[in-house]
């Protein structure tokens, strides 16, 4: 018993920090959807930008685990990217071109979905946040946007990541 209440009292603090430091890093990356200078930084054109939206995503490349990160959505004319917030400024975490996706689904989990984004041996599978909380219809429309741009539609994967 003295054991368990040891690690109790040793993991609820970590725990707390965690998820503080979560929240802080998510509220850091919101702050930067709409940061021309740190969009300027990471190579893209502010005035290209068609969508800017703080998101949550997964790149995943064969069987490697499963990473997921907050990050920065742009999407232009002619492709998608995701960004990361590291050290203040914006790095690409993975900068895709509509016109060389191998294809595109919409995975549903209740009243969650998430965009499946195929090229290659890579999956990158990502979804927007909204004001407050998780935009299932602005994710939803970036997937018909895809779609439009004639990126060919695929079963999803299971749910990938958080």
């Amino acid at each position: 018993m003295r054991v368990n209440l040891r690690l109790t009292a040793l993991l609820v603090p970590c725990l707390l920090i965690t998820g503080v430091a979560s929240a802080a890093s998510f509220r850091a990356t919101a702050a930067a959807v709409n940061d021309d200078q740190k969009l300027i930084h990471a190579g893209l054109e502010p005035e290209k930008a068609t969508l800017r939206r703080p998101c949550s995503a997964a790149v995943v490349e064969t069987d490697d685990p499963v990473e997921s990160f907050n990050c920065v959505y742009v999407q232009t004319e002619k492709d998608v990217n995701l960004l990361t917030l590291e050290g203040g400024y914006l790095i690409p975490e993975l900068q895709m071109k509509v016109n060389v996706m191998d294809g595109v689904a919409l995975q549903r989990m209740g009243r969650f979905v998430q965009v499946q984004m195929f090229s290659g041996r890579k999956t990158a599978a990502f979804y927007i946040y909204g004001d407050t909380w998780l935009d299932a219809e602005q994710t939803e429309a970036v997937y018909h946007w895809l779609i439009s741009q004639g990126v060919p539609q695929r079963a999803p994967r299971a749910w990938i990541g958080r």
